[in-house]
Formats: structure tokens, sequence, C-alpha cells
């Protein structure tokens, strides 16, 4: 927020790595004054009588309209609006913008409740690490400033229970949606998250980010570990690369590979409307052998190949709608029918997690959903209750190498759990400063050089952050 808690995006707690004045501001100011005289400004200003103290009010363009004119919808005069918008121009080109642009306006209103409001300040974020902020000093005349945060790298412990959902509990502690689509893709052949996840579940995550001084994550980068504790069981997953291999994959605790040879639900978000065996149908009118499993989901959704395979059908067949047939060996073959549309050709190799397809209610069908069938030696079976081939084995260097990646994770997930009166801390997370300049210089990456504090993105404060080396494996 702009101006919430004394203008927390602007002053007090960030360190702005450049402080720039624009056009007729004089020369350049260094942060500490600049926050100082923002400070002094926003008191007297919120001081001013027969008005009330500023609030921060988010604004978002509508469609059709102008800057000016979204910020007289707040009650300012629309001459204060037209002159804020066009100190902003000096800086922000503000003739492409598009509907749905977000800035963050002060705003304080007569106390009496008649009259124009008094715009106070205004923000629009221009990059995730800059942004352009209007401030009206204490003799009335409105200032522009750029600002930049400066951004750090992290390795970043969060620990975590499920409130709601896995995307917003694990959002709370800086990660991102893309982060948590990994998470939820490489539990897709241990859980089904519509059903097996329930409030209250705890989750664990270690991962790389990009992050500026005030919290807000720039870039995504690898998800090292991911835990999720679920149906009166736990199941963890480390990242690791073997020797020769060309891009990171998961294992257990035992060092085997997590990509199950075919995932248990080929489709996030869906509920199992009907399962395999005899079935009165609801089309025909009498008992049929239902020889797949259902997924209800809305028209559009995607699904997944089930596992890593050739794609030997593409087309229309018959009751089945559009329809997709994946071979992945000899003997092991998946069917998916009712599609909206097809996403792969035939003769395509398609590995886990591609999406091949979108929900539709193509054929023989009373809705959308996915029609999911499993095939061993041409012959359907139930996709709940195969046995499909294990998982490969992680053996020799490679394990050796494995094991010493794990004991680092554990250890930086055992020191992120306990507090300094040995209690557990739940819904809380603990940042690591990655020391780029030296990320080969140590293998062991929990050498403690340095102690300071971080805030975390969460509601809650880091405890601390430690400055650390980065291995090289």
């Amino acid at each position: 927020m702009v101006f919430a808690l004394a203008t927390a995006l602007t002053v007090g707690t960030l360190l702005w790595k450049m402080v720039q004045p624009m056009q007729g501001m004089g020369a350049p100011m260094d942060p500490a004054a600049a926050m100082a005289l923002e400070t002094q400004a926003y008191a007297e200003a919120a001081a001013r009588p027969g008005y009330s103290q500023p609030i921060d009010m988010p604004i978002s363009l509508r469609a059709g309209e102008t800057l000016d004119q979204a910020i007289t919808r707040m009650g300012v005069k629309p001459d204060e609006a037209k002159a804020a918008i066009k100190l902003l121009s000096h800086s922000f080109n503000i003739t492409n913008i598009k509907a749905g642009l977000s800035l963050e306006a002060a705003i304080a209103k007569p106390i009496s409740g008649e009259g124009d409001a008094q715009l106070l300040g205004l923000t629009v974020r221009t990059g995730p690490a800059k942004q352009l902020t209007l401030t009206k000093d204490r003799d009335g005349v409105m200032r522009l400033r750029a600002l930049e945060e400066s951004v750090r790298d992290e390795r970043r412990v969060a620990i975590g229970t499920i409130d709601g959902s896995l995307f917003t509990s694990a959002a709370a502690l800086g990660a991102t949606p893309t982060l948590t689509a990994q998470v939820v893709k490489l539990f897709a052949h241990k859980l089904d998250f519509e059903r097996d996840i329930q409030s209250g579940d705890t989750f664990k995550m270690v991962f790389d980010r990009k992050v500026t001084e005030s919290g807000r994550t720039v870039e995504a980068g690898n998800l090292l570990y991911a835990e999720i504790e679920a149906k009166g069981g736990v199941d963890r997953f480390y990242s690791f690369t073997p020797n020769g291999g060309r891009s990171i994959e998961y294992y257990d605790e035992t060092g085997k590979n997590i990509k199950g040879f075919l995932l248990a639900t080929p489709i996030y978000g869906a509920r199992t409307s009907s399962g395999f065996g005899m079935r009165f149908h609801p089309i025909v009118g009498f008992m049929k052998m239902h020889t797949g499993i259902d997924f209800a989901a809305p028209t559009g959704t995607p699904i997944q190949a089930a596992g890593d395979g050739v794609v030997m059908d593409a087309k229309w067949w018959g009751g089945y709608g559009r329809w997709v047939r994946i071979a992945h060996n000899k003997e092991w073959e998946t069917g998916y029918g009712h599609m909206s549309s097809i996403a792969v050709r035939p003769g395509q190799r398609v590995t886990q997690g591609q999406i091949i397809g979108y929900v539709g209610t193509t054929g023989r069908s009373t809705g959308p959903h996915l029609h999911f069938e499993v095939w061993k030696d041409h012959h359907p079976i139930d996709p709940k209750g195969a046995k499909v081939p294990q998982s490969s084995m992680l053996a020799g260097n490679d394990l050796n190498a494995f094991r010493a990646r794990k004991r680092e994770i554990d250890s930086m997930i055992a020191l992120a759990e306990v507090s300094p009166n040995g209690t557990i801390q739940k819904n809380d997370a603990l940042a690591y400063r990655v020391d780029n300049e030296n990320q080969t210089a140590r293998p062991q990456a929990l050498a403690q050089t340095e102690v300071s504090p971080v805030r975390s993105n969460s509601a809650r404060p880091l405890r601390s952050a430690l400055t650390t080396t980065r291995g090289t494996r």
C-alpha cells in the first residue's frame, strides 16, 4: 500500500537503491533525506484542519477511462487530478495504457463530508522493483520521484498449514503460482488435490527467488524441495540432477525418482464423477461396462499426458468424441475421451504432464468431463488399481551426491523449524541470502558467516537471514 503504515511502500522500512528527482526538482537527494522529507510532508498533510487522516485507495483503470478520470472518480477535483497526471507523464507513457492498470492513491476527505477530497500522493508501479511516486510537500507542491528497490537472491524455506488452498497458503509465504503449480504437478501421481487435501494439512517448500527489500518476488527460481503431509502420511521430494543429466528431476528420501510411470489424475481440480466397472449408462439406458474413470471439469480445462509416450490416435472416435491414445511402452497405453479440442498429433512424442487437449463434451456425453482409460496388453483396467512399473533408483556416485544434497536441505529445514525456545514454527519462512560472488566457495551451504534481519512476504517477520554460500550441486 502507498501510505498505510507511514507510507510503507516509499518510506520507513524500504532500503531504496536509487531516489531520482524528475524534471524541475533540482539536485538529487540521498535516500535517507528523501525519506525524511516525505515522512514530514505526509505528517503535516495528514494534520490539515478540516480533513480526515489520508486513506490508501487502490484504483483500477476502467475501459475507456483516462487516468485523471479514474482519480476524479475518487472524489478529487478534476483540475488537481489533471495536474497530477501531467506531472506523472514526464516519466510515464500515459497514452498507451490499458484497462486494468492499478494505481494507489493517498486521499484525504473533508471531515464535514462536503467538498472535494485532496490528493496527497499517487503511486504507479512501472516494474517489479520500480515505481513512480507523486507526493505533496508541506508547501502544497506535488513532487515526482522514481524509486527503485534493491533486489537480492534468496533461498527460502517456507513452512505452512493449508487454509483454503495450497496456492493461497503458499503465496502468503512468498511462493509464486508457478512454483506452487510445480508442486501440484510433482504430487499428481500421489495425491488427488480435489479429494485428498484438507484444510489443516501441512506443507514445506524450499525454493530460490529474486526478491526486493520489501519482500516482493521479482523472479521465481528453482524448486529445491517440496513436502505435503496429508491422508495421515508425509511425502517428501528433493531436487537433484544426476551426472550427465540435462534437467532437474525429483526423488524421494531413498533416491527413487518420483516421476511415477503414470499420473493418478491427468487433470487438476476435477472431481471423479464415475468410476470403473458396470454402471447404468445415462444415455443408452441400460447396464454397461464403464472402461475408465470420468473426471468432471469445466470445458477448456487442460488435460495432461499421464506419462511419457507416443501419440497413437488423435481423432474423432464415435461415442468417445475427440479422442487421444498414447502408447507408453509395449504393454501400457492410456486413452482420453470427449475432448473439446486436441493439442497433439499422431506420431508425436509427449512427456508426462504435457498438455494434450482440453475438456469437452463431444461424442456420447451428458456434460463436460474427461473419460480416462488405462490399458495393459490392449485390455482396459481400473486406473485406480493399476500396478504400473516402478520408478528408477539412483546408484553409485549419483546416490552419494544425492544424499549430500538431501542432508543440506534437511539441515536448512530443521533450522527453520526450531525457534530459540525450541518450538516448531508454522506459517513462517526463513530466508537464506545467497552469496553470488562465492557460489562454489564451499560445498556446505549452511556456513553461517553473517546473520541479519529480513522481513517475510507473509504477515509474520522472518527471524533471521543467513548469508550462505551455494554448493556446486
